[in-house]
């Protein structure tokens, strides 16, 4: 089977979206290379995973418990529910995440007093003490990747993304939380 041509998928797009439909120009959605902002995006956020990795893997922390780690530094105490909506994973994948964290005594789990079935986790000294440690490290990181790129680009980058974000979050149906 032969490679997807860009140039057919933008000819599809157009076709589909019919004149008058109010859809976007192809060129607003694909890039030169026939990708869209979601797959873009999806490549970038796999390519800092992988260099961020690199740097948590001293202190032997997967990524996806870095997370966690780090909206608890920035946010504090949160409840088990809200913890997982602020780092974008389901409640019931989060438990195996917290119990990993709580039995290297980063993180502690306490009940609600009000209702039994919830916890709060709140940071540890040790798990505020790698975020104090890596995080530095990892905006290092962040930074050199934007070498190159004018602060004016970056106003433009924020706009553009915060506007996306509004757009999508304007057509969610659920209570997703956006951290």
């Amino acid at each position: 089977m032969p490679k997807s041509n860009s140039a057919a998928a933008k000819a599809t797009v157009n076709v589909a979206a019919g004149p008058g439909s109010g859809a976007k120009e192809s060129s607003d959605v694909f890039d030169d290379r026939g990708r869209t902002v979601p797959w873009m995006a999806r490549t970038v956020h796999r390519l800092y995973d992988a260099q961020a990795q690199k740097i948590l893997d001293r202190e032997n922390l997967a990524i996806a418990y870095w997370y966690y780690l780090r909206v608890l530094a920035e946010r504090g105490e949160l409840n088990q529910l809200e913890l997982s909506k602020r780092v974008g994973i389901a409640s019931t994948t989060a438990v195996p995440a917290l119990d990993n964290l709580e039995k290297r005594g980063l993180v502690q789990r306490t009940r609600d007093p009000n209702d039994r079935r919830k916890y709060f986790v709140n940071l540890q000294p040790e798990g505020k003490r790698l975020v104090d440690e890596l995080l530095p490290e990892l905006t290092d990181m962040i930074s050199s990747s934007l070498d190159g790129v004018t602060q004016r680009d970056m106003r433009t980058f924020w706009k553009v993304m915060h506007q996306i974000e509004t757009n999508l979050a304007q057509k969610a149906q659920d209570d997703t939380v956006v951290d």
